[in-house]
């Protein structure tokens, strides 16, 4: 009796944490980040990752700075990452998977100043980068959060230079994200059943030749 009991409560409980993700939004919040080609900057962003209950409810949260991230680097032994492998396993059914995951941009603040020696090829740069985020921005960001959305794009002439400073939040639902992922799983499933019936039909081929 005691050992059902103990069972059902391990059901429900996991009944209800799947109940929490598929009503939590994930929030991405990145404060302070800093980056330049020019000076020294010691880091000092922090990126926070939170799940929100029906986007009101924080009840899980990650804090990591540089100083937490480097010990993550080393913890891992992260090694580099083989591109072409990467490309191998990657499919373009994945990537529109992973578009249709679509993350909202709550909040921006960005400050770029962007500049290359020659002046013409900056003069060309800077406004086909703004015209880039104007495209983009009304598919990431919803009516009531264009308020929240900031950013300025500094040409610098005659140097090749990079500043960036940014402070952003983007949000994604939970329920996207594990529709895409059983998406992506279950096609990579039937990609590898396939494969595997192709070489099993090639095995009986070459024994029915041997045999004949």
């Amino acid at each position: 009796m005691i050992l059902v009991l103990f069972l059902c409560l391990i059901i429900i409980l996991i009944m209800l944490i799947v109940i929490l993700l598929l009503l939590s939004t994930i929030r991405v919040k990145v404060k302070d980040f800093e980056l330049s080609n020019k000076k020294h900057i010691e880091p000092n962003y922090e990126i926070i990752i939170s799940l929100i209950l029906l986007n009101k409810l924080k009840w899980i949260s990650i804090r990591l700075n540089n100083a937490k991230m480097r010990k993550m680097y080393t913890k891992m032994h992260l090694e580099r990452i083989d591109i072409k492998e990467l490309e191998k396993n990657i499919k373009p059914s994945d990537i529109r998977e992973i578009i249709n995951i679509k993350p909202k941009l709550t909040h921006l603040n960005l400050k770029l100043k962007l500049g290359i020696e020659d002046v013409i090829l900056t003069s060309y740069i800077v406004p086909i980068f703004c015209t880039f985020i104007c495209i983009v921005l009304p598919h990431v960001t919803e009516k009531k959060n264009i308020g929240n959305i900031k950013y300025k794009i500094e040409p610098v002439y005659n140097q090749n230079m990079y500043h960036i400073k940014l402070g952003t939040i983007i949000e994604i639902k939970m329920i996207n994200v594990l529709n895409s992922v059983y998406k992506i799983y279950k096609s990579k499933k039937e990609k590898t059943k396939a494969k595997n019936k192709i070489r099993v039909n090639k095995i009986t081929d070459k024994i029915s030749s041997l045999q004949s």
